[in-house]
């Protein structure tokens, strides 16, 4: 049952938190049902839309920064150690419905990251929607920064300690080796290795 916490004053009923857990109150929050919030789980600022559908965990030690969109189709599943920055309130994560993520995964959403239905994310993924500039020598790297879009369209797995950059679209059905660098879009079907990663042939056949 629900441990008694006034920084979870806000969550319904139909939300189960662990002790440790906070959240602010978010006046555009809509909470399925069973969704369950493990202890260490933190949202750190006024999210400006939070939707989360039915049957949604988040296991210990998962953090969520930032004040963009953050929406979560059925059946969607965080192991513990996320880190997920909404970037600002231009920024978004839409998750589609029975993906999963893996244990240490970042997750960044100041470009807009989508990430579609029955995907599935291994261990340490960076899904990297922002970056600093690369070739602006007058500025120091620190201060400056450029974003753009990742798209994961649909049944896709992409393999422990790989990084897609921004301005990415995976296509449906991929395969991207552990460890890859997914740099530029992808074909239907194919599986990606190596840093940049490159098509190396397709999935199997039934």
């Amino acid at each position: 049952m629900n441990q008694p916490d006034e920084s979870c004053a806000s969550l319904p009923e139909s939300v189960y938190h662990e002790s440790n857990v906070s959240v602010p109150d978010l006046p555009d929050a809509t909470y399925g049902q069973d969704v369950r919030l493990m202890t260490g789980f933190r949202i750190l600022h006024q999210i400006s839309k939070l939707r989360f559908g039915n049957k949604v965990e988040f296991y210990p030690n998962c953090i969520v920064y930032g004040t963009g969109r953050f929406t979560l189709g059925d059946n969607v599943m965080f192991y513990p150690n996320q880190f997920i920055s909404l970037g600002p309130e231009t920024g978004f994560i839409d998750v589609g419905h029975t993906s999963h993520f893996a244990p240490g995964c970042s997750l960044y959403g100041h470009g807009g990251l989508t990430v579609g239905p029955h995907c599935n994310i291994a261990a340490n993924v960076v899904l990297a929607t922002v970056q600093h500039d690369p070739v602006n020598r007058g500025v120091p790297m620190s201060q400056t920064q450029e974003s753009g879009p990742i798209v994961l369209e649909e049944d896709i797995w992409i393999g422990a300690n790989a990084v897609v950059t921004s301005n990415v679209k995976i296509a449906k059905g991929c395969i991207i080796g552990a460890g890859a660098v997914v740099t530029r879009d992808t074909e239907p079907n194919g599986v990606y290795l190596g840093v940049p990663a490159k098509r190396v042939g397709d999935r199997r056949q039934p």
